[in-house]
């Protein structure tokens, strides 16, 4: 005889009802044990996914410090950012490449409003003209500093004369340094977004104005992730050291590149290495060594180890899939041994073993899916919770995490919640059910008499 779907899902829903306990336990079984799969799950798609601004991750290299030193190895630098020199002699038209960017390292500042006294606390980061074309930033007023006010950078400071300052401020009364600020500074300073485009304001105690607002980024974006992003020209790296030291070999240059679709990792950092072989054979004070290339899941996890980053989170996975189940595969065997009345007289009404399995798996799914939904919702409340030493790594000091719905609500973590339900119930069910019905019925009738 057949049912209607409708029909199936009152039998389902009155057959979980009846075992309230049983459904219960499996309910917040499976909510707990999807919460530490998903929020292993979150962290990685997080820092690997191709998201808004950072929406090159798959394809692209970072040169994040190398190692200078003089022939004879003494006078070591360690591993620092590139000067003008090593970068143009590295990445100028590098084969495999078909667009780069840099950009100067993170650093503090403070900044106020010209007649204020309240400071604000703000992370800066110089970047290259092409910053905002590499990356998508959403603008929310303005616009990205154009080419000629990226390079009035250049012009806005010269030599300081004294000992204590590297540089000092041109006095002329031309406005030199233009930025673009992200939305939650704006508001701070402004009082919105609109308001803030054309304004001016003391960053480290130096007038900006602001051209552009972009909307807040999470600070989980490594390299994209700034509250204040301004012209590199301001580093003004040609006269200061380590620059003006390593004959331009060292300096404030950290590159990010974008690979070519017929390009390898491998083939680039082979071509960066023959470059840096020919730059130390042309007798300079210095040389170079171990130009670092990281893949972007390299250089967010195990960043100088020889550690596979999707191995690691597989074995875990698997690990917290598992374990669980084997747990929660014995409560359901427990279970089953109270309804092995119900199973033997199903099969001697004419139940084939298929069918009784596939309720047994429809009733296990049903409970997996309702802990699925509440584990979902927990491990968002845990990676908000702890975003700080989940996500606080690379670089980015972090008193705190943003992680806005477009983040967390996305259809790849629904998939993927969906996934993991599917495999966490065929772990936990389809043994004890297998054993179940393959039980004679005498033998079950009789209680085993």
């Amino acid at each position: 005889m057949k049912y209607s779907f409708g029909h199936n899902l009152r039998l389902l829903l009155n057959q979980l009802n009846q075992h309230r306990f049983y459904t219960a336990v499996c309910v917040v079984g499976t909510a707990v044990t999807m919460a530490f799969v998903m929020v292993v799950v979150m962290v990685y798609d997080f820092r690997t996914a191709d998201v808004a601004p950072e929406t090159r991750r798959s394809r692209v290299l970072y040169n994040y410090g190398t190692q200078c030193m003089r022939p004879d190895g003494t006078n070591m630098w360690g591993y620092r950012g590139l000067g003008p020199t090593a970068f143009h002699a590295f990445f100028d038209d590098l084969p495999g490449v078909d667009e780069l960017t840099f950009h100067g390292g993170l650093r503090k500042a403070v900044c106020a409003l010209p007649a204020s006294s309240d400071r604000h606390s703000v992370l800066i980061r110089p970047v290259a003209a092409n910053w905002f074309e590499f990356f998508r930033y959403d603008f929310l007023a303005g616009r990205p500093f154009t080419q000629a006010e990226y390079d009035a950078g250049r012009a806005a400071l010269e030599k300081a004369d004294d000992e204590w300052r590297s540089v000092r401020n041109r006095d002329d009364g031309v406005v030199r340094r233009f930025v673009v600020i992200s939305e939650k500074l704006a508001g701070e300073l402004f009082g919105g977004t609109a308001e803030a485009v054309g304004k001016q304001f003391l960053l480290d105690f130096q007038e900006v104005r602001v051209v552009g607002v972009v909307r807040n980024v999470s600070s989980i974006f490594q390299t994209a992730y700034a509250d204040v992003w301004e012209p590199f020209t301001l580093i003004y790296e040609e006269n200061m050291d380590p620059s003006t030291s390593t004959g331009g070999l060292i300096g404030f240059h950290y590159t990010v590149l974008h690979l070519s679709s017929d390009a390898s990792p491998d083939e680039v950092r082979a071509e960066v290495n023959r470059r840096m072989e020919q730059l130390n054979k042309q007798g300079l004070e210095y040389i170079l060594q171990d130009p670092r290339l990281y893949t972007h899941t390299e250089y967010t996890f195990f960043r100088d180890g020889s550690i596979h980053a999707g191995l690691v989170y597989g074995l875990l996975l698997v690990i917290l899939l598992v374990v669980p189940a084997v747990g929660i595969s014995g409560l359901v065997h427990a279970q089953m041994q109270s309804r092995l009345g119900e199973i033997a007289i199903r099969k001697a009404y004419g139940a084939s073993n298929a069918d009784i399995i596939g309720r047994l798996f429809a009733e296990s799914l049903c409970t997996t899916l309702m802990g699925g939904v509440l584990g979902y919702a927990l491990s968002c409340v845990l990676v908000v919770a702890g975003g700080t030493w989940l996500f606080g790594t690379g670089g980015v000091e972090l008193e705190g995490i943003v992680l806005g719905s477009d983040l967390l609500l996305r259809p790849t973590l629904f998939l993927t919640v969906l996934a993991a339900c599917l495999v966490f119930n065929a772990l936990s069910v389809l043994l004890p059910a297998w054993i179940a019905v393959h039980r004679s019925i005498s033998y079950t009738l009789t209680g085993g008499e």
